[in-house]
């Protein structure tokens, strides 16, 4: 027995209703085994990049480091965007065949396939606006193919010839067999196919996309992770390896570049200050040979090393008036501005970097939007002003920087004069020689550091050695990220017994039904005598029935005759088969029955035990027979019958007079029970009187009933009409139980040595 609040009883409505929760589960294991056929399996390739670092210190590449001029430390976060940028993501399409996608269209879904399909598409594209030609292919008989496409909301058909061009919107295509696919794989000229050709912008713009992330492992280290998701995983290791050799060879390129104009830079000073150098290394010849001269004392060591040093940072403030120059002219043609070069490191401070970092960021931000909305939308144009004051605000740094060097450049010149000016109170002769002793060797120091810059240079422009290196190459991948089987698995599981559960619940809670004992105790004061479990064809049903007469016998041990009226709420819950098993049981038991039939709407008596239909209980209310002539004796010893009767006249004002106060009392001086099937309490009447004026009342429910409706019309009828003796009956329970109650025989069962008898229940108060 299930006692309220027990763990049993809150497990009970799972119990019952297992079934649901077993469907839930099977139509999600179905659901994920459709998902996971129609879901496209994606595959994600990694790679592993280092990116140079100048606080190294000395190791094995700082041979090539030590020649590089353009040193710098660039921060990790600076070339992830770098490496997010749509310029180098092109690059990499570029040293791809990523162009032209080729799918097999299946019943249900399409499939991309690659290097697999029977045939190859060359393309040329005439046109700058074309953006994607998207086509059905069908082979045909012989050498001949038909392609379907859409332009402009038309559909066209062209019928062409394998090998031969065919020019249409924008792009020629030539479409070529694929003889040794084919030669292993003929049946494929019968599946359907369809291929895409895609514009560079165009995809770029479709691969570059989620799938595509790019992230630093640390904040203290300088490794950069790059992953790429793909249907298929051989063009997702591609990708990835493709992106990271652009980025290598894109350093190398800018690094060149940037050598050359350094170069070419140092040159045209060379060839300035090498004629200098030698209309000063003239002077002095000329000077000397005119005035004589053999030795002249030479100016303090200091003097001249200050104003060496001097002239070396005059020359490098021109330098970076020189690089802030092509700075400014960078800005000027380029929307994405890349300015972690190393040439810039001397005039660049990390506030700079950052505002170029943030001016990268909205440029891309423009780009993602581009995709979804015009260049009229809002969004853009906003996005647009805050890209053109980053770009203002980049240029006015410049310009601040230029004026900060322009006026050091003057503070320079000024030093330099004064410097020159300490030699004013030298004799003439003297103080001329080492004026241009002095000229000479500072033009000869310029030319010589400009000699080692320019060898420093062409090492650097020669040298094809990138210090950003790959550390992990992509693989490709052989187990999908997505979907994951065991998890899509697991999660339908998981919500199929969840969803079980709630509606074994819901089902328990907003419908409930009646099945054992316990769910009519919970909430109606009408107790349960007895339980008929649901016999099979030809089963016996002596067992429970004889448990029921016990309990009625030892409830009403001081009658000498009993009066047993029989009913229920509504149609269908088994009342005539109780009321006909429990005659059979009693008269089995010597006792002498007689069973009436007053359901004349459904009379089912007759039937039962192969008795003519003749005078019966309508005809005795209305006087046409009477009580005597209405018995009937069955085929079973100790049980005579009385049938509903054959008039048509209507006997319901008639039950609940004086009348069946006299039937009962006359046929209890004559039998030991008397049973009344009557009809329906919910719908008729006619069974209230024989409730009132009976010893016992047997309410039966059939097992699977509508709970809230019987216990609600069993209690009104019992308040309303003060009736006693009211017990239920269950009626066709599909869980078997014995005679005390329980689902199995009570057992022994020991606890610590000691044992004991499960307590049995009332056995009239279930």
């Amino acid at each position: 027995m299930r006692t309220p609040g027990s763990l049993q009883s809150m497990l009970y409505p799972l119990q019952k209703r297992w079934y649901l929760i077993v469907i839930c589960i099977l139509l999600s294991g179905i659901a994920a085994t459709r998902y996971l056929y129609m879901a496209t399996s994606q595959y994600q390739a990694s790679a592993t990049l280092r990116i140079e670092d100048a606080q190294d210190g000395m190791s094995g590449s700082n041979l090539y480091r030590d020649f590089d001029v353009f040193k710098s430390n660039p921060k990790v976060q600076t070339e992830v965007e770098v490496l997010k940028s749509r310029s180098l993501f092109e690059k990499a399409l570029d040293r791809l065949d990523f162009h032209v996608e080729y799918y097999r269209q299946g019943e249900l879904k399409q499939e991309e396939v690659y290097h697999t399909a029977p045939f190859l598409v060359d393309y040329s594209i005439k046109d700058s606006s074309f953006n994607t030609l998207n086509c059905n292919l069908k082979f045909l008989e012989g050498n001949k193919f038909l392609i379907s496409y859409e332009r402009l909301g038309n559909t066209f058909e062209k019928q062409g010839v394998f090998g031969t061009q065919i020019c249409d919107g924008g792009v020629c295509i030539t479409v070529k067999k694929d003889e040794e696919q084919l030669r292993y794989h003929p049946q494929l000229k019968q599946e359907n196919w369809s291929f895409i050709v895609y514009s560079r912008d165009a995809l770029t713009s479709k691969l570059m996309n989620a799938q595509y992330l790019v992230k630093a492992a640390d904040k203290e280290v300088n490794i950069v992770k790059l992953y790429y998701t793909h249907a298929i995983p051989e063009k997702a290791s591609k990708m990835v390896n493709a992106i990271s050799t652009a980025y290598i060879d894109q350093g190398i390129e800018d690094k060149k570049s940037l050598a050359s104009s350094t170069v070419d830079f140092i040159n045209q000073q060379i060839a300035i200050v090498g004629k200098e150098l030698d209309d000063a290394r003239d002077a002095i010849k000329i000077y000397r040979i005119q005035n004589q001269i053999v030795n002249i004392a030479q100016e303090t060591d200091a003097t001249y090393k200050t104003l060496g040093e001097l002239t070396l940072q005059k020359v490098d403030v021109n330098m970076q008036l020189n690089v802030l120059e092509n700075m400014s002219d960078y800005l000027r043609k380029n929307r994405e501005v890349k300015f972690s070069g190393p040439e810039y490191g001397t005039v660049i401070d990390q506030l700079f970097t950052e505002s170029v970092a943030k001016h990268n960021a909205k440029i891309r931000e423009r780009e993602e939007l581009i995709k979804k909305y015009t260049a009229e939308n809002d969004r853009v144009k906003n996005i647009d002003a805050e890209i053109t004051q980053q770009k203002a605000y980049l240029i006015e740094s410049v310009n601040n920087t230029r004026r900060k060097l322009l006026s050091k450049e003057d503070d320079l010149y000024a030093a330099i004069d004064d410097q020159r000016a300490s030699f004013i109170g030298m004799p003439e002769k003297e103080s001329t020689l080492q004026e241009l002793n002095r000229n000479y060797f500072l033009f000869e120091k310029v030319y010589n550091f400009l000699i080692e810059k320019r060898t420093e240079a062409i090492i650097t422009q020669q040298v094809n050695v990138s210090f950003n290196r790959i550390l992990e190459t992509a693989l490709i991948p052989e187990v999908a990220v997505m979907p994951r089987k065991n998890v899509v698995c697991g999660l339908a599981l998981m919500l199929g017994l969840i969803f079980g559960v709630m509606l074994a619940y819901l089902r328990h809670y907003t419908l409930p039904t009646v099945n054992t004992p316990e769910d009519l105790m919970a909430d109606s004061s009408i107790p349960v005598i007895g339980q008929i479990q649901k016999f099979k064809v030809n089963e016996s049903s002596y067992k429970a029935f004889n448990t029921l007469t016990a309990r009625i016998f030892m409830n009403q041990s001081h009658q000498n005759s009993m009066v047993i009226t029989v009913t229920s709420t509504r149609k269908g819950e088994g009342k005539s088969f109780v009321a006909t098993q429990l005659a059979r049981t009693l008269a089995a038991q010597d006792k002498k029955v007689i069973l009436l039939d007053l359901n004349c709407y459904d009379p089912k008596i007759a039937s039962s035990f192969d008795v003519r239909n003749g005078c019966g209980m309508k005809d005795i209310y209305v006087q046409q027979c009477s009580l005597q002539d209405a018995i009937q004796i069955t085929s079973i010893p100790n049980l005579d019958v009385i049938t509903s009767g054959e008039t048509e006249d209507m006997v319901e004002h008639l039950i609940a007079t004086n009348r069946t106060k006299d039937i009962i009392a006359e046929l209890r001086t004559q039998y030991d029970a008397v049973i009344i099937d009557t009809p329906e309490v919910g719908e008729f009447i006619e069974a209230i009187p024989f409730m009132k004026w009976s010893d016992l009342n047997l309410y039966v429910v059939r097992a699977e009933s509508g709970k809230n409706e019987l216990v609600e019309n069993a209690e009104m009828v019992k308040e309303e009409y003060r009736l006693q003796e009211v017990y239920y009956v269950l009626n066709a329970m599909k869980e078997k139980r014995n005679h005390t109650g329980y689902s199995k025989p009570a057992k022994m069962k020991s606890i610590k040595g000691r044992s004991y008898k499960a307590q049995l229940s009332n056995l009239f108060m279930w």
